[in-house]
């Protein structure tokens, strides 16, 4: 029994003369987990420092089908590697994601950087392992299943030595590792900004969690617990599932934290002998904060109900449960039922362009693919999709219209998305979808999948957003899941500045908005249609609109002149003479510039055109300027 006593001894000479022959002072003692880990590739893998390989690296078609494997995880991983990554990337600092064998699926660098890394074995695909490549902050973290640091000569292997890893692991089912979140930098950072990156990666690895924990007990009710109801971090939360009856089933790794005790000890238990609840678990009413007491300390907990339960009562413990029930009645402000589609289409020019896109919508819609309306603000697409929306629904359908920015609690939408279900055709229209929350995203998650099936009378689903869906993907105010599910078909609408028939619009809208005021007989004067025509318009159809509404309400004869449009509008222009064309262009350019703060990339971007482009056309008007 004393012999592995002795062992030590031998071992702790060795790495004491290893790290001397690096030039390692001897005041400079290896973190714990780091002894360790050297420990085990001396006495365990028999590894020698200096002849430690280089890591393993996956074929193309392994990394494949491990890929494959791990689809549904990495759908929900990737927009967290992303989103640390773009927080890191001023920093030189590699993001990645490793397999729960080793194996860096997900990986992330500025390219000027790869060489460095590429150098000591860090490539798409290469695989580490503590016993194959000694001391590294992937095999290492496995190993330990905790975070850790393994800054330069600290890795055990003379090949990484340059390198600094900061990993944290993510767990999965029954708190099992899933994989590694792994930032690396090809240079040694001091220990503060190691210890300010390193929890920044816990926190990314913990949102990783949740959001996967969630996907698994997808079906199952689920605790979620915080510190504060202050906080609005998903890294925060500790999730607990609960079955029917309400006995805990499973439990996030930051649960321990939060409860004082390990996730297996919870397993099998009620949640009431748990928690000290001041309202029974069946009373609780979903998605509606409360307070409970753990051990004398107090934590804000909300209930969530499994969405394909979310729209009736449900049984818990032999007890009938709050699960929003169908009389709950869902913001007035939110709903507007659309039985009469001919105020937005009379407000719909369909001019060629319009009408391309208005049939390549349909067609999408009507095959059961949900739509996504992307654009500007002002742009109109409000009123493209209500129009699109009546007329998939036909004459027997209803179009439900859902402002999501103005929903007051995720009850609200839960109601709204079973109006749709009780109708025999119907069509869902989501306004403002960047402002949905996540309950609203889980349960508009379930209503696609629940009708998915249901063609040829399957619900349409409109959804219109300025932001890109993958942005809101990216960073993480999108389910990745609620992301695939969604991307059937996309229609753009086009700038107001990028028509290519910009007169016809203003002459359409100027006569409904002459009809809405109940004017008439009142035309534009030749200034003011010049200025109209060579405004750049940031706020497109609204602020078009809002513009002739705004000299209709002022003009007291029969022609708006200059001086009944918006002042400001009028400044921006008449430094210019506007009959030139040269010179209206110039002005348009001069505008978008400072619209967008003088940076030209923005400015190019938002005129259509190339960078290259508008630097030339700076140019000309400057050298006509001096001319």
């Amino acid at each position: 029994m004393g012999e592995p006593v002795g062992l030590v001894d031998p071992v702790s000479k060795e790495i004491a003369s290893l790290r001397k022959s690096r030039g390692v002072p001897d005041e400079l003692t290896l973190p714990d987990v780091v002894a360790d880990s050297w420990k085990r590739c001396l006495a365990d893998y028999n590894l020698l420092p200096d002849r430690v390989p280089r890591a393993e690296v996956l074929s193309h078609s392994e990394m494949r089908a491990l890929m494959e494997e791990q689809e549904e995880f990495l759908r929900i991983a990737e927009p967290e590697v992303e989103r640390l990554f773009l927080r890191l990337v001023d920093s030189e600092y590699l993001v990645s994601l490793a397999s729960h064998q080793g194996a860096m699926l997900l990986f992330r660098c500025d390219y000027q950087y790869l060489g460095d890394l590429a150098s000591s074995g860090v490539i798409p695909g290469s695989v580490w392992k503590e016993e194959a490549q000694g001391t590294n902050g992937v095999g290492t973290c496995l190993r330990v299943g905790k975070s850790v640091s393994i800054v330069g000569n600290q890795h055990y292997g003379a090949a990484t030595q340059s390198l600094t890893c900061l990993t944290a692991p993510v767990f999965g089912r029954q708190g099992a590792i899933e994989s590694v979140i792994n930032v690396t930098s090809a240079r040694n950072e001091d220990a503060r900004m190691n210890r300010v990156v390193r929890n920044i990666v816990e926190r990314s690895s913990r949102r990783i969690e949740n959001g996967y924990f969630g996907r698994l007990h997808r079906r199952n009710m689920m605790l979620r617990l915080l510190d504060s109801a202050d906080t609005a971090d998903i890294a925060e939360e500790g999730r607990i599932a609960l079955d029917d009856s309400g006995r805990i089933l499973d439990g996030s790794s930051h649960v321990a934290r939060l409860l004082g005790r390990p996730v297996d000890q919870l397993v099998g238990t009620a949640a009431d002998q748990i928690l000290e609840l001041d309202t029974a678990l069946h009373d609780i009413r979903p998605d509606t904060p409360i307070t409970l007491t753990v051990n004398g300390k107090q934590l804000q907990a909300v209930l969530t109900v499994p969405a394909n339960r979310i729209f009736g009562a449900h049984r818990l413990g032999g007890h009938t449960f709050a699960g929003m029930p169908r009389a709950a009645e869902p913001s007035r402000a939110a709903m507007v039922p659309l039985r009469s589609a001919t105020l937005a289409e009379q407000d719909l020019r369909l001019d060629p362009v319009t009408s391309q896109a208005m049939d390549r919508a349909l067609r999408l819609l009507n095959a059961g693919l949900p739509l996504i309306i992307t654009g500007e603000t002002g742009t109109g697409k409000t009123v493209f999709a209500k129009t699109i929306a009546r007329r998939s629904a036909g004459d027997a359908g209803e179009v439900v219209f859902i402002d999501c920015a103005a929903l007051d609690q995720s009850a609200d939408i839960v109601g709204l998305f079973q109006t749709c279900l009780d109708r025999p055709k119907a069509c869902l229209v989501l306004d403002r979808f960047d402002a949905l929350d996540e309950a609203g995203q889980t349960a508009l998650l379930s209503l696609l999948e629940s009708d998915r099936q249901s063609l040829p009378n399957a619900l349409g689903v409109v959804v219109i957003s300025s932001t890109e869906l993958e942005k809101l993907a990216k960073d993480g105010k999108l389910r990745s899941d609620l992301l695939h599910r969604l991307k059937g078909g996309q229609v753009s609408m086009p700038p107001l500045r990028a028509n290519p028939d910009l007169e016809g619009t203003i002459k359409d809208l100027f006569r409904i908005e002459c009809t809405a005021l109940g004017r008439s007989g009142i035309a534009l004067d030749d200034e003011a249609r010049l200025v109209l025509l060579n405004y750049h318009w940031p706020g497109n159809l609204r602020e078009l609109r809002n513009t002739l509404r705004h000299a209709i309400a002022l003009v007291d004869g029969k022609a708006i002149r200059m001086d009944h449009l918006p002042d400001d509008m009028v400044d921006e222009l008449s430094r210019k003479d506007l009959t030139a064309r040269s010179q209206s262009e110039a002005s348009k350019i001069e505008a978008a510039l400072r619209y967008n703060g003088g940076n030209v990339s923005l400015t190019a971007r938002y005129l259509g055109v190339s960078r290259a482009t508008l630097y030339r056309k700076i140019q000309i008007q400057q050298a006509r300027s001096e001319a």
